[in-house]
């Protein structure tokens, strides 16, 4: 089926054209890491270790180093470089510095965080007890994830899908800026790849003992751009349709960028997220939150270690943003760029309801999208799968 660039495309992007990497020699490096000293190991991850190195011009890089030099790592270095070469500069997307490739040696090199990664900063730094990341911190990550994972989806003629937005792969700068890195899975959509028609997938309910199954369409009376490929991703961050067929969508990241937003608010793994307060897999977010204030329980969802210092308010609009993105129907789930409006409709007082599937009175009745204003080791390797 022919990809149809104009009804799949969004405005051109106006963001700076990437800057091509450089390709460094191995020396550079091995100077830059004082030979790849264990006392500038960072951590290690997957498919590399990563690496503290000082280039010749002072910058501050973290250098990724392939484990082994084999098919796997090969396309883990292939896609990085390509996803690198390709996404137009944006401040919420980590820039590709660089690259060295030899018979024995695959290596990427990218800017330092000094921030790490979110899932350090939320359940392994030292300090988190005393100085847990605080309330507007949280919501400024949030927005930047967003910002960036929309700025991969909107790139004109082409979109990324990124197949493994998850906490380890939200890196944070040293003002605590989101920058989205980790491009292993990731996916370039173009003509060459993409197909479009309707998805069915089946849905089960087996937490509740039902074992009730049926087939869901995706985008009821539309069909999908979509691209067949192997599941990639991690455990839990993974779209319902995508597990079951195999053919990913955007809405995919949505998902995955959902419940990476329930792990920012609650501080928790999403495996211990408290599930069991819901008892009905229909109810849609505005229930859940309602559900969980009713019960006086919403406190369990919050990351204890914030001692209640979050506006509680806020806290309900950005769950039930949460829930609304990880819905398990993808047809619920808002495109990127609406979840970017409603963020910052947050520092804006402002109420945009948005084309998403809930109701123009849900909208009126309910403001879902206002959020009141208010004031070591490689973020990309020490964590990441």
């Amino acid at each position: 089926m022919v990809f149809n660039l104009r009804t799949f495309s969004f405005s051109e992007s106006f963001e700076d054209d990437p800057t091509p990497p450089k390709s460094f020699s191995l020396e550079e490096l091995q100077v830059a890491t004082q030979n790849f000293s264990l006392n500038n190991l960072l951590g290690e991850g997957r498919f590399c270790q990563a690496y503290r190195g000082r280039l010749a011009d002072g910058s501050l890089v973290a250098i990724k180093r392939a484990l082994h030099a084999d098919q796997q790592s090969e396309e883990w270095f292939e896609a990085e470089i390509k996803v690198g070469s390709t996404v137009s500069t944006h401040p919420n997307v980590l820039c590709l510095r660089g690259f060295c490739r030899t018979k024995k040696e695959l290596l990427l090199v990218y800017p330092l965080m000094i921030n790490y990664c979110l899932s350090y900063d939320l359940r392994e730094r030292p300090d988190r007890f005393a100085r847990p990341l605080n309330w507007t911190t949280r919501k400024r990550i949030a927005l930047g994830a967003a910002r960036g994972l929309a700025h991969l989806h909107n790139q004109g003629n082409i979109k990324i899908m990124h197949r493994n937005i998850c906490a380890s792969n939200i890196l944070l700068n040293m003002h605590f800026e989101a920058k989205i890195g980790g491009f292993w899975f990731a996916i370039i959509m173009d003509e060459r790849n993409v197909e479009e028609g309707t998805i069915e997938w089946p849905t089960c309910i087996p937490r509740w003992g039902r074992g009730v199954s049926f087939s869901s369409p995706v985008g009821e009376n539309s069909a999908e751009f979509y691209v067949n490929t192997p599941i990639r991703g991690r455990p839990g961050f993974i779209a319902p349709e995508y597990l079951s067929t195999g053919k990913c969508t955007l809405k995919n990241d949505v998902f995955a960028y959902g419940k990476m937003l329930l792990e920012l608010i609650s501080g928790q793994l999403i495996y211990n997220f408290p599930t069991e307060v819901l008892d009905d897999k229909a109810f849609w977010p505005k229930d859940c939150i309602r559900k969980l204030k009713n019960e006086d329980q919403l406190g369990r969802v919050i990351d204890p270690n914030m001692q209640g210092n979050y506006v509680e308010e806020e806290a309900e609009r950005l769950l039930r943003l949460a829930l609304l993105c990880s819905h398990e129907d993808p047809s619920i789930r808002p495109e990127m760029s609406e979840v970017v409006q409603m963020l910052e409709s947050q520092f804006l007082w402002r109420y945009p309801c948005t084309g998403t599937s809930w109701s123009q009175s849900d909208c009126d009745s309910t403001p879902y999208y206002s959020f009141p204003p208010s004031p070591s080791p490689s973020p990309s390797l020490r964590i990441v799968a």
